[in-house]
């Protein structure tokens, strides 16, 4: 089973906010990028632990058995086992495999130092309480054994069953079911009582700074390609940008989006300036729109109506005010054919008269232009507000990315470098959102991760050659980011 990349759908949070609701994607990011910022993963364990031995607790039972994984769902398991042991209850633990991460052996070790039994098979009647703490948000698939087996054996148990964070095995078919769930600071998209029982939140201790990061974490959304695809189907993304005055910025936006791994990249400029672009930047598509501004001719219409997975509009336009009559055509037939849609620089201009982005498109002004086109200063509070009005995600560049679809809040405060102020940055950040929109993330995934990976090459490029890089440095240090990251993530 594939992940599924669906968007956020919280509220701003605070550390003890426990309404909300996650994807089991945003808990894994969430996870990784709290360990990578030094949380004491620990402490949080230990808090859910002691979550889940509050719920058996509460059911009085008479005899329970933990049945525990080797991740850190299991070592959830087994601190509940040692809590329940010490209050003495008469509790047995069935590893369905050896611990394998560092805190599940911990964990297992504490568990067994201090007397606790552990059984080498399970009998079906003995037990009136199981705790489930086999498989946690990491799963990929279809659960295989012995994890297979077990989730059947606890269906037919007859017990009640708690399970630890999520069922094991969801959002698969094949999951346990059980009559609660303690699920750990964030409700579980897809969670329901029917498949999850009562829901128990539990604020295990995230920090609120944890909560809001971007960060290497963030990279486990970055898309992968299908073995059995062909050309097309990791995605088409059309980008359109430039004009007589300014032809580096749609270069820098159609480098950055194929570095991000799409099939095919169509980059449409007015043809005055189709010798510098077609010079400076191969693998790309290079289409008319235009003599010396954009426009919105047949060719673009096609493309986008029968080929796109995503659009991009804005860098180089300039504020000629026929080229931001055509910039308005091109945004208003893309939203009304329903495609992903980036706009940034002098096209937010041109889309200042829309009340509606359908939650497909993501903005991505600095802190200036967002003033210009909403006419209110860029305070985090702000922008949540006009995002949730427009009903789109915003990217606001800066000192701090800020990304929000007007509930969530997410920032980028770690990972970009203060020289990144130099012309044509922004210019990769909207490329990079492009080409992972093409590739069929979603809206708020790909402003999120298109900031650290955009904001880790600054770093990474400045860090090799000081305040001497170029922007096309910045763009040969993506392919490090993503390669380092899938090795930090995997």
């Amino acid at each position: 089973m594939e992940v599924q990349y669906k968007r956020y759908r919280t509220h701003k949070i605070s550390a003890s906010d426990i309404q909300t609701v996650h994807t089991v994607l945003d808990s894994r990011i969430l996870d990784l990028n709290a360990e990578i910022s030094g949380v004491n993963m620990e402490g949080l364990m230990d808090n859910a632990g002691r979550a889940v031995a509050n719920l058996v607790s509460s059911l009085k039972p008479k005899k329970i058995l933990t049945v525990c994984g080797g991740g850190n769902n299991g070592g959830d398991g087994y601190v509940a086992a040692s809590i329940l042991k010490k209050e003495g209850q008469d509790i047995d633990c069935y590893p369905a495999s050896p611990p394998v991460s560092e805190l599940c052996k911990k964990k297992y070790a504490a568990y067994v130092k201090n007397g606790g039994r552990v059984i080498d098979s399970v009998k079906k009647g003995k037990y009136d309480v199981i705790v489930d703490a086999l498989l946690g948000v990491g799963i990929t698939g279809p659960p295989r054994e012995p994890y297979a087996s077990l989730i059947d054996l606890i269906n037919e148990s007859g017990a009640k069953v708690v399970s630890v964070d999520v069922p094991s095995g969801f959002p698969s078919n094949h999951y346990v079911k059980p009559q609660f769930t303690v699920t750990m600071q964030f409700r579980k998209d897809g969670m329901t009582k029917s498949n999850s029982g009562k829901i128990v939140v539990a604020d295990v201790g995230f920090p609120l700074g944890t909560i809001e990061m971007i960060g290497p974490g963030d990279l486990i959304a970055f898309p992968s390609s299908l073995k059995s695809s062909h050309k097309g189907e990791n995605g088409i993304c059309v980008l359109v940008g430039g004009s007589i005055r300014y032809f580096g910025a749609p270069i820098y936006m159609a480098c950055s989006a194929l570095r991000m791994g799409p099939d095919l990249v169509n980059l449409y400029t007015p043809s005055s300036i189709h010798n510098h672009v077609a010079s400076n930047c191969q693998g790309i598509i290079l289409r008319k729109s235009g003599i010396d501004q954009i426009e919105f001719n047949y060719d673009l219409m096609k493309v986008l109506n029968e080929r796109a997975d995503s659009l991009a509009i804005g860098p180089g336009i300039s504020k000629v005010e026929t080229a931001l009559e055509e910039a308005a055509k091109i945004i208003d037939f893309t939203l009304s054919i329903k495609k992903s849609l980036v706009i940034d620089a002098d096209a937010l201009e041109a889309s200042r008269s829309i009340t509606d982005f359908k939650g497909t498109t993501v903005l991505t002004p600095h802190r200036g232009e967002f003033k210009s086109v909403f006419g209110i200063d860029p305070t985090e509070d702000n922008v949540m507000r006009v995002a949730r009005k427009i009903n789109a995600i915003i990217l606001l560049k800066g000192e701090v990315d800020i990304v929000t679809d007007g509930e969530t809040l997410k920032k980028n405060i770690s990972y970009h470098h203060q020289s990144m102020t130099r012309g044509g940055t922004g210019d990769l950040v909207t490329g990079a959102v492009a080409g992972l929109l093409a590739r069929r993330l979603d809206p708020m995934h790909s402003a999120t991760l298109a900031s650290y990976i955009v904001g880790q090459a600054g770093l990474n490029a400045f860090g090799k050659m000081g305040d001497g890089y170029m922007i096309s440095d910045l763009i040969d240090s993506i392919p490090e980011v993503l390669v380092s990251g899938i090795k930090k993530t995997s």
